[in-house]
């Protein structure tokens, strides 16, 4: 079986690390830790594991991140991870036991791990937050794309816990289910802190997450002023017909320029330059998650906002006074799970495909499709998207090499 993976190789992520300084091909290189190969085919891990052919797969940012060994060796996460490993997380995929279109719950809660009783957040349906992500019957990892025991979705084939698939209504295409993973990130961040009434919302960042975020703002909140912050021009467009009402540049001084126009709020400059205002949005949704970001953030969110962060970048120092001296509150959001919706408690899921079904749709982020075996190309393309223009890029491991 042909599969993308990741093989936890020093040498390899030396050589990976010194000359992808020079060219972003290096990362993808005969030499890097990672690369397509013809791999034995895949176990079940138990009795309620179903084999599955993939459809279509999503590169996410973590793929991307990992690829490009953007990260730290200190990053406590090693702690939930498993070496090799096939990469891939987001899919659509045919049950091969009934034929069936599912898309895919990536997480290993306690159940796929055959552990009983369910521990509480696992009880709760908060997979994202189960306790046993190093216990039971697979190795360390928290979902499939990191875990030796069970390939990722950037293969032909893969493994699933039957409860890990959910079917596709009829009326959903592919295209919109392959996005039921990044779109329920972005809803689980606004339910962690929705918009305040009254007060603009900022989206930071115009990728897969930053763009389904303001889609939902914008279909769940009709009303609401809604800013993003984009580094790409193609992504600001496709910022406004997500609906967002006004796109800035991610230069913090422009930006916090910006949020003035917008507000009328007094500008507060300190020694060093940097602006910071005590009026602005009332909650930013942060899917970069860099030093720059959240520090610019605690700038310009409004007293007593909120700054919820779904994005991950390596830390660095920056400057966080205006944390305590705003009383801003500073959220993690991390993946999904069973959310409560209006009055619906269902899974995430669910309920993207019911927004789907009430007219939401944000496949026009798809941007680039690749054979499995042309995986180096469609990496580059995320690199050098503002070449490419490209935004969501996905991989269609059976169709053949073009």
């Amino acid at each position: 079986m042909r599969s993308v993976i990741f093989r936890n190789s020093r040498p390899r992520q030396a050589f990976a690390k010194i000359a992808g300084a020079l060219t972003p091909a290096a990362f993808v290189s005969r030499w890097a830790p990672v690369g397509v190969e013809s791999i034995a085919e895949p176990v079940a891990p138990g009795s309620d594991w179903v084999e599955c052919e993939t459809v279509l797969t999503g590169i996410c940012g973590s793929d991307s991140k990992q690829i490009f060994l953007n990260g730290a060796r200190d990053n406590p996460m090693t702690a939930l991870i498993s070496f090799p490993h096939v990469l891939g997380h987001e899919a659509v995929a045919r049950r091969l036991d009934t034929g069936e279109l599912v898309v895919l719950n990536p997480w290993l809660w306690c159940e796929p791990r055959q552990i009983t009783p369910l521990c509480p957040a696992c009880e709760q349906g908060q997979y994202a937050e189960c306790r046993n992500f190093g216990r039971g019957a697979l190795p360390p990892s928290v979902h499939l794309g990191n875990c030796a025991a069970a390939p990722g979705t950037h293969g032909e084939r893969f493994y699933a816990h039957r409860r890990q698939l959910h079917r596709i209504p009829e009326g959903v295409t592919i295209e919109q289910a392959v996005l039921a993973d990044p779109v329920s990130v972005s809803l689980h961040s606004l339910l962690r802190n929705p918009p305040e009434p009254g007060l603009p919302a900022l989206v930071y960042g115009c990728g897969a997450l930053g763009l389904s975020a303001i889609a939902l703002l914008r279909h769940l909140h009709p009303d609401l002023e809604v800013w993003a912050v984009s580094k790409y021009d193609h992504a600001a467009l496709l910022a406004e017909d997500c609906g967002a009402d006004a796109v800035f540049k991610p230069d913090p001084e422009a930006l916090v320029a910006g949020v003035v126009s917008r507000t009328g709020a007094t500008p507060l400059v300190p020694w060093s330059r940097k602006t910071w205002l005590q009026d602005g949005p009332g909650v930013i949704y942060d899917t970069v998650g860099s030093p720059q970001t959240v520090e610019t953030s605690l700038r310009i969110v409004n007293t007593r906002g909120s700054v919820v962060i779904s994005g991950v970048e390596p830390p660095k120092r920056f400057e966080w006074t205006p944390l305590y001296f705003k009383e801003i509150n500073v959220i993690g959001s991390n993946a999904f799970g069973v959310e409560l919706l209006g009055d619906q408690r269902k899974h995430a899921f669910d309920h993207y495909f019911d927004l789907v079904r009430d007219g939401f749709d944000v496949t026009a982020m798809i941007t680039h499709r690749f054979a499995l075996e042309d995986w180096r190309k469609a990496v580059l393309t995320i690199a050098r998207r503002k070449r490419t223009r490209s935004v969501k890029v996905l991989l269609e491991p059976m169709q053949p090499h073009r």
